[in-house]
């Protein structure tokens, strides 16, 4: 229990481990962390009651019906807000086999070959600063060649989709990783939004069967399977790590890790696959930050230190 907090002493009966409603599984979470050895307890904290769940040394909050969790402090956004069912606090299945489980279990040994891909190039100048007019696309690349040798120095071999400021397609950036027999695909962008928002976000492809959380207008359809799904808890790791990492080295606002389903340069991927909003270009004072050589070097540090 956390200063400010207050252990609530549960007067419910015990929660069978799951339970169907409208065909759909929902798992009781403290049933779930038990099974894994660990601790389930419900915090008051102001007006709100947390379901906290902590296994494998990984704290979960977890409020009824809200998607946007927080795992060690970060925010990740679930595909499904849990339930309360009979006085206790369910999880949906696909949650917990996809956010839950994968973060408990921590991430596998990766191979040590990485794709580096700066967004954008050329004509496709990507968002524009509100400081100084500057492109995504310049800013972007400083950020990839930043990034090449910190990831060398730790035994990366690191291959950059692009290293000048030159044209290249999504489909062609996934050929790219095909061609160089990529472990992993990182993909580096800025963000653009109304003036007040900040922030970092990171992005991976949605399991089959979870809705995306945002969609720019392009269809979702959630029961389609893409070539990066086979990946699904790996690339999820890999943002959670590197999203974790770049919050603590920059100490940005948190916008969680995210769910998408049309971004192409990472649905076509085969290997684990991300993609970072570094920053909001649209935001003045985040925009004079990434202005900077010495901050574009942390956000570098940031994803190195995650690998």
């Amino acid at each position: 229990v956390l200063p400010g907090e207050k252990l609530i002493v549960s007067k419910t009966k015990p929660p069978s481990y799951s339970k169907k409603v409208n065909g759909t599984e929902w798992v009781s979470l403290e049933r779930w962390g038990k099974l894994h050895k660990g601790w389930y307890g419900r915090i008051q904290k102001g007006n709100h009651t947390i379901h906290r769940l902590v296994v494998s040394g990984m704290r979960f909050d977890l409020l009824p019906k809200r998607r946007l969790i927080t795992c060690q402090g970060m925010q990740i956004w679930m595909g499904f807000g849990p339930e309360m069912i009979g006085g206790n606090l369910f999880v949906h299945n696909l949650d917990i086999k996809k956010h839950l489980a994968p973060l408990a279990a921590g991430m596998p040994g990766l191979g040590r070959i990485a794709v580096i891909d700066a967004g954008h190039g050329k004509d496709n100048q990507g968002t524009r600063s509100v400081y100084n007019k500057a492109y995504e696309k310049d800013y972007v690349l400083d950020w990839a060649l930043r990034l090449k040798p910190l990831l060398e120095r730790k035994g990366w071999r690191v291959f950059l989709t692009r290293t000048a400021d030159k044209s290249m397609s999504l489909t062609e950036r996934v050929k790219f990783a095909d061609k160089v027999k990529a472990s992993l695909f990182i993909s580096l962008h800025l963000n653009a939004a109304s003036r007040p928002v900040r922030g970092l976000e990171t992005y991976c492809i949605a399991p089959v069967g979870m809705p995306s959380h945002f969609t720019r207008g392009n269809p979702d359809p959630v029961g389609s399977k893409l070539p990066n799904n086979p990946w699904d808890a790996a690339s999820f790791q890999l943002a959670a790590r590197v999203h974790n990492q770049v919050l603590l080295k920059c100490r940005m606002t948190d916008r969680g890790v995210r769910r998408v389903r049309f971004m192409s340069v990472i649905k076509g991927q085969k290997r684990p696959a991300i993609l970072v909003e570094g920053g909001y270009l649209s935001n003045p004072t985040e925009a004079q930050k990434i202005d900077q050589k010495a901050y574009r070097q942390k956000l570098a540090e940031g994803i190195a230190a995650a690998l």
